[in-house]
């Protein structure tokens, strides 16, 4: 089978890392893949490292309609020339053009996955989450499966209107290798009890959605005590947070560490990990760190809560912009060694729930049934455990 992937960013963030994983996945099982990406960026070079072929098509992180127009057209010759047998797009934009190059090349299989509909965040004004509801309704008249990555993201969209049908529900996967047994949490946990200083991370990009205001509010509030805050990524918006954290004189206590290759391993020197968002999908920093056994605190955003705390028991997720909740929660983790380590536990267990195979075996059912002109639905089941 001739597979194309496509999508609008070339950073290396959640949606990137799904799409590596499948791409490598059924690359080894002896399907011809091959990704199209909206812009030059490190992506690449992990697509390489792989042995997956890469093409630029320039594609707008925002609605630019001749741009748009432009990126369409050339897809539309892309797929007619590579002869593919299935186009699956991820991201919004992406997803946009490339379900309209499918439709226009009469693809059998244009499969599209949502790592978070846009039109669920928060912030948006009535009229913009009007406008990214109705372009997901739209196109996904194109679409012969879509995909989220949560089951709130496919009760959302359900609810708003998007045909249920052709919607399915796969969790993000991380790799085996990347979950930790649990020997080694527990030595690891005996090295941190004697630490004087305790430390919570933060993973993610700088980028709006990660709501940076509300941790930097945060860390605000543990001034004076014996913690420090590690702050892993990058992104359009790091160049703003680095003048705020001087402006309100936290670089005491918060480290800025930049982009890391090894940031699992940035993870097990942690003490708890940090999730502010107000738009998620499901976090991959989340599924990375349960492999780790390490502690999230976050907010009840996307497909967080159905991970780790789908009863509501674990009393670990806050509203947003919820400062108080979060620094309460946060404290109590970082006093009481042994809820930090009994919570540790907790996610290490979820952590085998969540595996890149379990993600690329329920995707290739897509596919196949797709081919089959049959429809994978969430099951019954599924649909009762959230």
């Amino acid at each position: 089978m001739k597979i194309l992937y496509v999508i609008t960013g070339a950073d290396i963030g959640g949606a990137q890392k799904h799409l590596l994983y499948l791409s490598d996945w059924f690359a080894k099982k002896g399907h011809d893949v091959h990704v199209v990406l909206g812009e030059d960026g490190p992506f690449i070079s992990e697509l390489a490292k792989q042995h997956i072929g890469a093409t630029v098509i320039p594609i707008p992180r925002t609605i630019k309609l001749w741009d748009d127009l432009k990126a369409i057209w050339q897809l539309v010759l892309f797929i007619k020339k590579g002869n593919y047998d299935l186009v699956h797009s991820h991201s919004s934009i992406a997803g946009i053009i490339a379900r309209l190059a499918g439709f226009l090349n009469r693809m059998d299989k244009n499969i599209y996955t949502a790592h978070g509909f846009v039109f669920t965040d928060p912030t948006l004004s009535a009229k913009k989450r009007r406008l990214y509801l109705w372009l997901e309704k739209l196109f996904s008249r194109f679409s012969t499966d879509i995909i989220t990555v949560s089951a709130f993201d496919y009760h959302q969209g359900k609810a708003d209107g998007i045909n249920g049908k052709k919607m399915s529900v796969i969790h993000n996967g991380i790799l085996e290798s990347a979950i930790i047994p649990h020997s080694v949490l527990k030595q690891k946990q005996q090295r941190h009890r004697g630490r004087d200083k305790k430390i919570i991370g933060f993973v993610g990009r700088f980028a709006s959605e990660k709501n940076l205001d509300m941790l930097l509010r945060v860390v605000s509030r543990f001034l004076g005590q014996n913690v420090e805050f590690w702050l892993i990524g990058d992104g359009p918006l790091f160049g703003h947070y680095q003048h705020e954290i001087k402006r309100q004189n936290l670089e005491g206590i918060v480290q800025l560490k930049g982009n890391q290759d090894n940031v699992l391993d940035w993870m097990d020197h942690m003490d708890a990990m940090v999730i502010t968002s107000h738009k998620e999908g499901l976090p991959y920093v989340l599924l990375e760190a349960c492999g780790r056994g390490l502690p999230v605190i976050s907010t009840d955003v996307g497909g967080v809560k159905e991970v780790v705390d789908p009863d509501g028991r674990k009393n670990i997720l806050v509203a947003i912009n919820d400062d108080e909740a979060m620094y309460e929660k946060l404290h109590l983790l970082l006093s009481n060694d042994s809820y930090r380590e009994e919570l540790g536990k907790y996610f290490l267990e979820i952590a085998s729930r969540f595996t890149v195979e379990q993600m690329c075996v329920k995707t290739n059912k897509v596919y196949l049934a797709n081919i089959r002109g049959q429809r994978h639905h969430v099951s019954t089941r599924q649909e009762q455990s959230y």
